[in-house]
């Protein structure tokens, strides 16, 4: 074998390294989207643990049903207080999703489903009055789509059970 069909030789085999380095790195990004994906929905189910785990507290529930009904006018200063720190957190937690889903970390149904749960607390009165007051803390793309979730209403009472 001459020198220059080495040469020749040892070019194939180098390309063919490159692309069976190539097509490795294409799958350690797919497992790495996918993993990003499983984490996602995992962090969303701690944020909806969290976030019921808070109602655990009987007052807080109370507080939260007398709410769905009335405005943060019929409400002591404490449980104001105590609303007000429930939706921030409920808030804080959605606008996460917000920014992930326009990321596109997971996929589309998931954020759908994600939006039809929040859709439900938006119809809360109480909720209604703390974004009105509150809404200019966040950034406009979510407050834009909160108002757009406020206006389409709910998907189905907070409380009933389909029969």
């Amino acid at each position: 074998m001459t020198l220059e069909q080495l040469y020749f030789l040892a070019g194939i085999v180098s390309s063919l390294a490159v692309i069976a380095s190539l097509v490795f790195v294409g799958f350690q990004l797919r497992h790495s989207a996918n993993q990003q994906r499983i984490a996602t929905a995992v962090s969303y189910y701690d944020f909806f643990r969290d976030h019921m785990k808070t109602l655990e507290e009987a007052s807080l529930v109370d507080l939260f049903l007398r709410g769905l009904e009335m405005g943060p006018e019929t409400f002591e200063p404490s449980e104001r207080t105590k609303l007000n720190v429930f939706y921030t957190m409920l808030t804080r937690g959605y606008q996460v999703m917000h920014y992930q889903a326009r990321k596109k970390v997971f996929e589309e149904d998931f954020w759908h489903h994600t939006q039809n749960h929040f859709r439900d607390h938006l119809a809360s009165k109480y909720y209604q009055a703390f974004w009105r007051a509150r809404r200019h803390h966040f950034p406009p793309g979510f407050r834009k789509l909160v108002d757009e979730l406020i206006e389409a209403g709910p998907t189905a009472p907070l409380l009933e059970m389909a029969s």
